[in-house]
């Protein structure tokens, strides 16, 4: 893999990583370097020197997708346990079950502190493979749009393995032998979108998700979004909320927006571009609440976002 990923990055946008001070140097975006991996796979073509090989440009992209969950294990390792006093804080206001989660975030964060916090099950909207307690009526939704570090898909036998607790995803590069499906033999791969603008959504799986959080959305009293930028390129989330805002048969929700940075100062927060992203999507802006709340005021006391002092 390190080898390929090397000859990737020489070929096409002249880096060594060999020779050169890396510190020193400016890489492509992950956009970039996976968007047109992608966009070439969609397209039927290929770049000089990758087209040799046919499978190259797919073991391409593999590599990066498997460095997005090395990556992101290595860096929650530490990470604070926000999600864990949000669940905790939900659970005690007795709002816990009344709520559904829909997440773009690949890690577990939120699954360990539902089932942390005692929850009797996680419907994740999907059956798996391996026996689970995911389908209970008393199990809180988690809607994982663009898939998940606990989940492996086998292509062959199209079935989907859940590992609760563990980021299986994580560990396949030390460990390649663990992607192999116990029932045809066939490597299984990681459900994981990446961060591009060609977002490829045919999965069953992730199809039966987007559904059920397309239902789930449309019978909420309120959206919450926490450190989402909700920037301009994530077109299939807006299709979703737009279905899910005009398609529905009640009120309007309030929409309610958390995205200071913790380490921000709250009177000298500002992002007016992010604001007006958010004002000129939704129909109803006089129930669009933008606030000056972190993601860690939040989690530690959710009623924040009904005082009024803290709106902008």
């Amino acid at each position: 893999m390190e080898r390929e990923l090397a000859t990737y990055f020489q070929h096409m946008w002249g880096i060594d990583v060999d020779q050169q001070d890396l510190s020193t140097i400016k890489f492509p975006t992950f956009e970039e370097a996976l968007g047109l991996l992608e966009l070439a796979k969609s397209r039927g073509e290929s770049f000089r020197g990758l087209g040799r090989n046919a499978t190259l440009g797919k073991e391409l992209r593999d590599h990066l997708v498997s460095l997005i969950a090395v990556y992101l294990e290595r860096k929650l390792r530490t990470v604070e346990h926000c999600h864990l006093v949000l669940v905790g804080q939900l659970r005690s206001q007795g709002r816990l079950e009344q709520t559904a989660f829909v997440s773009l975030n690949y890690d577990i964060l939120i699954d360990n502190a539902l089932l942390m916090q005692g929850a009797t099950g996680i419907d994740y909207a999907i059956t798996f493979n391996t026996h689970d307690i995911s389908r209970r009526s008393t199990a809180i939704p988690l809607l994982k749009l663009h898939g998940s570090l606990n989940w492996l898909y086998c292509p062959t036998c199209n079935a989907l393995d859940h590992y609760p607790g563990g980021k299986i995803a994580a560990h396949l590069i030390e460990a390649p032998h663990r992607s192999m499906c116990d029932r045809c033999g066939e490597s299984r791969v990681p459900i994981i979108i990446p961060p591009t603008f060609f977002k490829v959504m045919s999965n069953f799986y992730l199809q039966q998700i987007w559904k059920r959080a397309e239902e789930e959305l449309k019978r909420a009293d309120r959206f919450v979004f926490c450190g989402y930028s909700f920037p301009d390129a994530d077109i299939h989330i807006k299709y979703l909320l737009k279905r899910a805002e005009v398609n529905r048969m009640g009120e309007a929700p309030e929409v309610f927006i958390l995205n200071r940075p913790d380490e921000r100062p709250v009177d000298t927060w500002e992002n007016p571009a992010e604001k007006e992203r958010y004002l000129r999507f939704f129909r109803r802006r006089d129930i669009v609440r933008w606030t000056n709340l972190s993601f860690q005021e939040f989690a530690a006391n959710p009623q924040l976002v009904e005082d009024q002092t803290r709106w902008r």
